[in-house]
């Protein structure tokens, strides 16, 4: 099948947001694909509502032409809202816009868990490009800083072998308001530092176990991950509270780290590039 040169729209649809990225085609090549630009689209409501006209503004800013479009996803109401609106709007442009969901046999992994067909499209994304990074004979971990946090193994040949999932930052500050009476939320996403460990009242204490909690339970994690394995692997943090955490971690000298904001997209363009050969 000859490979299409539209622009791919790669989406990553996830239990808080989604995240949009075209890729240009012509860029094809063994390094991991990089988006020429991105969108995120918070979730408004459980059912997965967004902003369907700040889609449809950056459609109409990064896309003149045809367009392929191809989505992971662990939301259906998110899901079926966004092919409505790409649906409707590509009508409206006159413009041919093919949609295709990403399902388990298109992921080219080998997935050595007890039900690999359950694993989540976002971690296995992930995982698909942490694998096209990672030095050959050398495992891998992915690190995915969502609604949930996410720790995913990848062995020396490639194989995904299972993981670690705990609540994400916003989930846990929501938690702690929502279980307790008086104890407010914070907002995470408002960080541009890390919180100071010793917290000296209600809200920096809160943040310090927030931040530092997860900071811990990642390098554990990895550690825990890492005991059986020589050399250590290479550790990929992505996701959209992952940059502060990755600054601190990537002090660790043992840590062989590597932030990449966009490595579920990436992955995404990964299996499309697959598919389209």
């Amino acid at each position: 099948m000859p490979q299409s040169t539209n622009p791919l729209v790669a989406v990553d649809i996830g239990n808080s947001r989604i995240k949009l990225g075209r890729f240009d085609r012509e860029a094809r090549s063994r390094e991991l694909p990089e988006p020429a630009a991105t969108l995120e689209l918070p979730l408004s409501s459980q059912a997965g509502d967004f902003d369907i006209e700040r889609l449809a503004t950056w459609c109409r800013e990064q896309m003149t032409g045809q367009a392929d479009w191809l989505i992971s996803s662990v939301h259906r109401g998110a899901t079926e809202r966004l092919v409505a609106a790409v649906a409707a709007l590509g009508e409206q442009l006159g413009r041919a816009w093919p949609l295709r969901q990403i399902a388990f046999v298109d992921v080219p992994l080998v997935v050595e868990v007890d039900a690999p067909e359950r694993v989540g499209l976002d971690r296995l994304m992930g995982a698909v490009a942490a694998d096209r990074l990672r030095p050959p004979d050398r495992a891998a971990i992915g690190v995915d800083l969502g609604t949930a946090t996410k720790l995913c193994l990848l062995t020396e040949v490639g194989a995904f072998v299972g993981g670690a999932i705990l609540p994400g930052l916003a989930m846990s500050a929501r938690a702690l308001e929502e279980q307790t009476d008086v104890l407010p939320r914070v907002d995470v996403e408002r960080w541009r530092r890390p919180p100071l460990p010793l917290g000296k009242s209600t809200v920096p204490a809160i943040e310090s176990g927030i931040f530092w909690g997860a900071v811990g339970a990642i390098r554990e994690l990895v550690t825990q991950f890492s005991t059986s394995l020589s050399p250590p692997p290479v550790v990929f943090i992505t996701g959209g509270g992952s940059q502060l955490v990755a600054e601190v971690l990537a002090e660790d000298a043992s840590l062989d780290l590597r932030y990449l904001p966009h490595l579920v997209l990436s992955g995404v363009a990964i299996v499309d590039a697959a598919g389209n050969r």
